[in-house]
């Protein structure tokens, strides 16, 4: 039976063409308008990494005075005597310390290839396992190494192709500033959205060029004000190096990973424990009020999802339901044109529920059909957003298979739902009444 009322809607649909393809296109429309809005939402809003994401924590401290303090809200930086404190722990299973710099890198010997300043993820070694980095050739520097203020670098897919022609590169040297680097791993692609682990307003753009330890910009006293989060609620003493490392202001961004309760309470108590040794020497003078925040918690905190996004998304429903309403007028009136053929139906002993199953069939091969032409307007739509916002990352204008089999699926469930009133208007035409107009 269900063939059968497959090919009548097929012969339907033939049978009105232009009213046919009018309801096509009014639910392709407002389900690309839809889907393009919410697939870039739902990737701004996922998981950047699900496998651990419970278990990673943002190191947050009030260093600050009684006067800069300010009720719950801590800043995500931290100073960089407290770094050097929190990296002694022995808790965490990884724990990080990141900044950023910009640098001019060129090869050494290749003058085809010409110098251009990159931006710099400067980090310590556990970075590479926490966030768990996909790796090329090679690996991430040693502890030791970084320890050490070694002149290492992990270069980023895209780096490494743009420099060394994407060969193995690992042991080759390359120009870094006025210093000689050398390649000891090569990432391969690697794109978690958000980048939740850095500035929050970057949480969309490409992750860094390049990677060196994090002892190795103190060392060599680099430091670009743009690429970080640097709060200073008390000024440095001079103008050196070593007075902006030994003042109150905040900007190394520190992650820590505790796989369980327990951990998360010893650390809980160490930096507590921090906190107030510092104050008995003078600082921490505001009070003693420590967070690990939780990585999801801490993308709401910084609303890396942005209301503008989420309005958007329910902007587009409401487009969507005006197109709706206006696919099931048509409806209507495609269905009453059928009001002989419904009665001629009913008389050779078609029930109510023969007319409903034979209408909702027809809707739902409109809505597959709908739902079809949908997806190409929403990738026009994803391209034409790409176009526009080019510095955000690319990946949050693709849609997953989840997303493609949703938008077909949104398509057929929404013609059904609006078509219902039409479905039941129409099963419910008197035969005796359409018979007389044949």
């Amino acid at each position: 039976m269900y063939p059968y009322y497959f090919k009548l809607a097929l012969l339907s649909l033939r049978k009105t063409p232009l009213l046919s393809l009018l309801m096509v296109t009014m639910i392709a429309i407002g389900i690309g308008a839809t889907m393009t809005t919410y697939t870039i939402s739902y990737m701004m809003s996922k998981d950047p990494i699900p496998s651990k994401s419970a278990q990673l924590f943002q190191v947050q401290l009030d260093s600050m005075d009684e006067i800069y303090g300010d009720g719950k809200i801590l800043p995500y930086t931290i100073t960089y005597q407290d770094t050097q404190v929190l990296l002694e722990s022995d808790i965490p299973k990884y724990q990080v310390a990141l900044s950023a710099i910009q640098q001019k890198i060129g090869h050494i010997n290749n003058a085809h290839v010409t110098a251009k300043s990159l931006k710099v993820r400067t980090t310590t070694s556990d970075f590479f396992s926490m966030f768990e980095t996909p790796f090329l050739y090679g690996s991430g520097w040693s502890k030791l190494d970084g320890e050490d203020a070694a002149q290492v670098a992990v270069l980023s897919k895209d780096t490494n192709n743009w420099l060394f022609d994407g060969e193995n590169s690992v042991g080759k040297s390359f120009k870094f500033g006025a210093e000689t680097y050398q390649v000891i791993g090569v990432l391969d692609s690697w794109n978690p959205l958000p980048k939740f682990y850095g500035l929050p307003h970057m949480a969309y753009t490409q992750p860094h060029d390049l990677f060196i330890p994090f002892n190795t910009q103190i060392k060599n006293e680099l430091f670009t004000e743009k690429l970080v989060s640097n709060a200073c609620w008390q000024e440095p003493t001079d103008g050196s190096f070593s007075a902006f490392l030994t003042s109150e202001c905040m900007w190394v961004i520190f992650w820590v990973e505790l796989p369980d309760k327990q951990t998360h309470d010893q650390y809980q108590t160490f930096i507590d424990n921090h906190a107030k040794e510092q104050q008995s020497l003078g600082r921490f003078k505001n009070r003693i009020y420590n967070k690990l925040v939780p990585l999801k918690q801490y993308l709401i905190d910084e609303e890396v999802v942005s209301d503008d996004s989420k309005m958007a998304v329910w902007l587009a429903a409401l487009f969507l339901i005006v197109c709706l309403l206006n696919c099931m007028s048509l409806m209507i009136a495609k269905f009453h044109a059928k009001a002989g053929e419904v009665g001629l139906r009913r008389a050779v002993g078609a029930s109510k529920q023969d007319i409903v199953t034979q209408f909702a069939i027809e809707l739902s091969v409109v809505g597959v059909f709908g739902g079809l032409f949908g997806l190409l307007f929403a990738q026009a739509g994803l391209l034409a957003a790409e176009q526009t916002y080019s510095y955000l990352h690319s990946g949050l204008m693709q849609m997953n298979l989840q997303l493609l089999i949703g938008t077909v699926l949104l398509a057929l469930i929404s013609s059904l739902v609006f078509g219902l009133y039409p479905i039941i208007r129409a099963s419910q035409m008197q035969p005796s009444s359409q018979l007389k107009s044949l």
